[in-house]
């Protein structure tokens, strides 16, 4: 664990040589990108098929780019993936979890799908909402209430 009167830690001993705690971030963020860079490539390769007929010859009137890629939603999404790779490879990297290159970009492209199903563990959730008063009489449920994420996303036991 790093000595909290150090932080940031200069540099970590890796296999590979010094890994500096920046590098940790900017290759989770590579890897937390790649991850949106691969959504685009699939949706230019479904629109690059559209622009074909089924003998292969470009369609008269061919599908307009915008029709397959929405670039805010893209674009939005590229930094809050880089954002929450960068994190958490970063947290890793800084806490002697992970110790190179590969594992913060490997940490990067996953950091998103794996903190979805954290939050979705019942004992998470629970931690992150709180629970929710059980409600009057007559109106309970078998189980004894609700959390608040299962009362604001309409999961809750009714």
């Amino acid at each position: 664990m790093a000595d909290l009167d150090s932080w940031p830690p200069e540099c970590l001993q890796t296999a590979g040589g010094v890994m500096q705690w920046w590098q940790f971030a900017v290759f989770g963020a590579a890897g937390g990108l790649s991850v949106e860079l691969l959504a685009v490539f699939r949706g230019c390769a479904q629109w690059q098929a559209a622009r074909r007929t089924a003998s292969g010859r470009r369609r008269a009137r061919p599908p307009a780019l915008r029709r397959y890629l929405d670039t805010t939603a893209h674009g939005c999404l590229a930094v809050l993936r880089s954002a929450i790779g960068a994190g958490a490879a970063l947290l890793f990297g800084t806490s002697g979890q992970i110790s190179g290159a590969y594992a913060a970009v490997a940490l990067g492209v996953c950091a998103p799908a794996m903190l979805a199903q954290l939050g979705a563990s019942p004992q998470i959730a629970s931690l992150v909402a709180g629970p929710v008063a059980p409600p009057s009489a007559g109106g309970g449920s078998e189980q004894g209430g609700t959390t608040a994420l299962e009362a604001t996303s309409g999961r809750g036991s009714q």
